[in-house]
């Protein structure tokens, strides 16, 4: 979320890597091409909030090497709708924890 609204794009593409993977093997670009469009869908109220945006452990499906983070687990300045940001699964995979879906 923080690079999201930082609009840090290697940071996104490595942490989204798997899902992005997985998105251009059913035909969209490359993360590099798509996520800076994916970007200015982002309002910069909403970028900002992403900077400092946590997520509320309380809501997520946690488990040793896989979380589900469902969008209203979303803690910032502005409210988010799932339609905002959608639901994200993290996997840990070699010690880090990647975007997978």
């Amino acid at each position: 979320m923080h690079a999201a609204g930082k609009e840090d794009l290697a940071t996104v593409c490595e942490i989204a890597g798997p899902a992005a993977k997985k998105a251009e093997n059913e035909g969209m670009g490359p993360c590099e091409k798509t996520m800076p469009m994916a970007f200015q869908l982002i309002s910069p109220t909403q970028k900002k909030a992403l900077q400092t945006a946590m997520v509320d452990r309380s809501k997520i499906k946690d488990g040793a090497d896989k979380v589900e983070i469902p969008a209203s687990a979303v803690k910032a300045s502005v409210k988010f709708a799932k339609s905002d940001i959608g639901d994200v699964v993290m996997e840990k995979r070699g010690g880090k924890w990647y975007v997978v879906d």
